[in-house]
């Protein structure tokens, strides 16, 4: 009904083939990137370098923008004590924005995100940075740090002139920093599946997280017979 071009691709995951549509055409991923952040996320973590255990504390130059819960739980000048698994889970369960873009500056920013993609040999696939800066310039505005509460943040894009947003927006869709490709996501999605990008153990506890999401009941989870899982 939006009259959008779209993109499609399904594996099958135990024999290898793929069928596509516009398979090999970019599309902007928005909130499908938090699984890049995710998986170089695990990586560290299968190298060493990061432990799930470990707290990080959240202040208020930790929020980020649209839809992020945790935000309204950072308070006064303690912030939030939150470990880097719960952060994972806020992420990949709720598309938690914060979370995301906290994850990324633990990993020491987006372009680590980018060498973990490139390590795996992912083919196809961006983050482009936190979901602030590129969400804010989709927007036609610059980060700053009072947009943090999403109210204000809104009520500054509202306020642009219309053929500025429309500018940013257009910008964006012609080359989006979050791109992606059906035929990559799904190849990538099936490496993971398979056990071949991640340790047995970071393979079994992403793939729960992913499982527990409960978005879009009435998207693809309606069309799945009883015992599919997705």
């Amino acid at each position: 009904d939006y009259g959008e071009p779209v993109g499609i691709a399904a594996t099958d995951v135990a024999q290898g083939w793929t069928a596509v549509v516009a398979g090999e055409e970019t599309f902007p991923q928005q909130s499908v990137s938090t699984l890049w952040v995710a998986l170089a996320v695990m990586q560290a973590v299968d190298k060493g370098k990061l432990e799930l255990e470990r707290s990080v504390v959240m202040l208020p130059q930790d929020r980020s923008v649209f839809y992020q819960p945790l935000a309204s739980r950072i308070r006064g000048p303690k912030g939030l004590t939150i470990s880097l698994a719960e952060l994972l889970r806020h992420a990949l369960i709720e598309s938690d924005n914060a979370a995301n873009d906290r994850l990324i500056r633990e990993l020491g920013g987006a372009a680590v995100v980018t060498r973990a993609i490139a390590d795996k040999r992912l083919e196809g696939l961006a983050v482009g940075g936190t979901e602030r800066d590129v969400q804010t310039k989709t927007a036609g505005l610059t980060w700053r740090q009072e947009y943090g509460p999403t109210w204000i943040f809104k009520q500054a894009r509202a306020e642009l002139p219309d053929e500025v947003r429309d500018q940013a927006l257009a910008t964006y869709l012609a080359n989006p920093p979050d791109g992606a490709t059906p035929k990559g996501i799904v190849a990538a999605l099936s490496q993971l599946k398979r056990g071949e990008l991640l340790s047995p153990a970071s393979t079994e506890f992403m793939l729960q997280l992913m499982g527990e999401a409960r978005t879009g009941q009435m998207r693809l989870r309606a069309g799945l017979q009883p015992g599919w899982t997705l």
